[in-house]
């Protein structure tokens, strides 16, 4: 199974919508998708129906010794992909982690099935131990980033840590790709952060860019991707763009 953490150390850039289309993308191509929100925001959750009633979530996983990935992992209304919820009170399992030998391992440990084809994982902005065991369970890192000045702050962060858990913890931990999925091309500051992002990440920018779009918002409400929401629309056919360049990347 191919592991991908979805993270961004700044809030607003995309995280979750990302994470629930870019599975969608991955489900129509043919792959079976895990979904794990590991936000206690649980925006990814929120936007999402499942066939199954959740009777367990993300926090049984990682502090139940008995939980096992069947139990948590729910079939969803979106073919191919199933979700493994997050809960409110993630919290308590942070602090409860953080006092456990080891505990940055407990998700990759839980993970060890081969059940589904490619797993994504959509993080918190902040540096804790539920991302840490994002980062530990995955070979690869996705990072989102938004057309405004403030997103590359949040990048220069989010490569910083990364090159702390790379180095101390998981040395198979490489970046995939630096994405702009939220960018308004009508704005010249806008264009020059793009522009400034791929001349200091050349091999890492992807190609292609998601425009900002209101009726991918309207998908979420709807507990809908954009492309099962609206297939035409261009936002669908951005974020299928997306998909096939980061599988590209994947090697296939």
């Amino acid at each position: 199974m191919t592991t991908i953490t979805i993270g961004q150390r700044k809030g607003g850039n995309g995280k979750s919508t990302s994470a629930l289309n870019l599975a969608h993308a991955f489900a129509q191509k043919g792959k079976r998708v895990l979904l794990i929100d590991l936000d206690d925001q649980k925006n990814s959750t929120s936007a999402i129906e499942t066939v199954e009633s959740v009777t367990h979530t993300v926090e049984d996983l990682l502090l139940n010794p008995e939980v096992n990935l069947s139990d948590v992992a729910v079939r969803t209304t979106w073919e191919g992909v199933s979700l493994i919820a997050a809960s409110g009170s993630l919290s308590g399992a942070i602090r409860e982690l953080d006092g456990e030998v080891g505990s940055h391992l407990v998700l990759k440990e839980k993970l060890a099935s081969e059940t589904f084809d490619l797993c994504l994982i959509d993080t918190s902005p902040s540096l804790n131990i539920l991302v840490v065991n994002a980062l530990c369970a995955s070979r690869w890192l996705f990072v989102p980033l938004s057309s405004k000045y403030f997103s590359l702050q949040g990048l220069g962060q989010t490569l910083e840590a990364f090159a702390k858990v790379k180095g101390r913890l998981n040395a198979e931990l490489e970046i995939l790709a630096l994405a702009f999925v939220i960018h308004d091309g009508r704005s010249a500051l806008a264009r020059e952060v793009v522009e400034k992002a791929r001349t200091e990440y050349p091999e890492l920018v992807c190609a292609t860019t998601i425009g900002q779009n209101i009726r991918i918002e309207e998908a979420q409400v709807l507990r809908r991707s954009i492309l099962g929401h609206l297939p035409e629309d261009r936002g669908s056919a951005q974020y299928r763009e997306l998909a096939d360049e980061l599988r590209v990347r994947l090697g296939g």
